[in-house]
């Protein structure tokens, strides 16, 4: 093996590829990528054996064909480190050789053949994306995903195509979010997909082609090919529990006040649940915040309100969490009683595009 190449070019393939090497494992083969020139292109392949990722790069000098395996986040950190634009890559024996200038290294390589094997595409349905609706959708949600192992259905993204929309779905049962498009698909499909997945996308490509079957999702781009498992369902009936018609309360709420508010408000707010409520009247909300050891804080925010007066409890960082999502300069909070959930929604709509985030009350005392 041997090639020349750009440092920046294979410092972001590696940075890619790396996020989906395991950080334990008892297989220390997965600590490794694989590196492999044939027909004039460098690939680098890493894999966790629920994820499998190659990028791959053109090259533009001569080249000699060949496969080495090393140290992922070795090599990442060297090649990150070199001053130099360019950098040379050659395999001699098992060791693969780095030299850019005046720096020279030598890793140490494993025998390829106890790399583990990329498996091959689904078979099943096969459909084309703008892949900036995808990460869109995606970056939307994936917030709400449930950290919770015991419920693994939660820890991935509820993602549906109908052949008149696409929706995403995150959820770990304290809030929900939820986002649609309006597009137009000749297939259809519904998977439950690891965030890992979609993160390990590339950013600035066109199209996307996803490739799906019971026990494996494909994503084919110019240069990346991610395959993993979907998650096992089933996925929580989050269509029952997002109303079907509108709360009988409702704030109009600045957005960007609203989450200065919030953050003087968590300084306050107990760590454990980070607790604020919000009292709701005419034309008018009070933020309260207090803990014992610290003190407490009450501030008073303008807003448009209809419905009787409401105080409500809620988790200040997940409602912070939600406005960062919300790109409306006005945000909608609908509300019921003090101990339904309550909805944060976007008063500018896209045109053709949906989101709703669903946030459980905490009870006050």
């Amino acid at each position: 093996m041997r090639c020349e190449i750009d440092r920046e070019v294979l410092a972001d393939m590696l940075s890619v590829v790396v996020n989906t090497l395991p950080s334990r494992t008892t297989y220390p083969v997965l600590q490794n990528v694989m590196l492999e020139v044939k027909d004039g292109k460098i690939a680098v392949s890493g894999t966790d054996l629920d994820s499998y990722v190659r990028k791959e790069f053109a090259l533009t000098g001569k080249s000699e064909e060949g496969r080495a395996v090393l140290s992922g986040r070795k090599l990442m950190g060297m090649v990150r480190e070199l001053s130099e634009s360019s950098v040379l890559l050659f395999s001699k024996d098992s060791n693969v050789h780095i030299e850019a200038g005046k720096s020279q290294a030598v890793f140490t390589g494993l025998d390829p053949a106890e790399f583990p094997e990329m498996p091959k595409l689904p078979e099943g349905t096969s459909l084309e994306f703008p892949i900036v609706t995808i990460l869109e959708l995606f970056d939307t949600v994936s917030f709400a995903v449930s950290r919770d192992d015991s419920r693994p259905a939660m820890g991935g993204v509820n993602w549906e195509v109908s052949k008149s929309e696409m929706r995403m779905v995150a959820t770990d049962g304290h809030r929900l979010a939820f986002v649609k498009r309006k597009m137009k698909s000749p297939a259809t499909f519904k998977l439950i997909v690891s965030p890992k997945a979609f993160a390990l996308l590339p950013r600035g490509e066109d199209t996307m082609t996803v490739y799906s079957d019971p026990g494996k999702v494909g994503f084919v781009t110019q240069d990346t090919l991610v395959i993993g498992r979907p998650i096992e369902g089933p996925y929580p009936d989050y269509e029952r529990v997002i109303p079907k018609k509108a709360h009988p309360f409702q704030a109009v709420i600045e957005h960007a006040a609203f989450a200065a508010v919030l953050r003087r408000a968590a300084i306050f707010a107990h760590p454990v649940g980070k607790l604020v409520a919000l009292d709701f009247k005419k034309d008018r909300m009070k933020v309260q915040a207090e803990t014992p050891e610290v003190g407490s804080s009450e501030e008073e925010l303008a807003c448009e309100y209809k419905g009787e007066p409401v105080r409500i409890g809620f988790n200040a960082g997940y409602l912070l969490e939600m406005l960062r999502h919300l790109e409306s300069e006005k945000v909608v909070m609908e509300l019921q009683n003090p101990l339904s959930a309550g909805l944060l929604k976007p008063l500018e709509k896209k045109p053709d595009y949906e989101e709703t985030f669903l946030l459980m009350p905490i009870r006050l005392d």
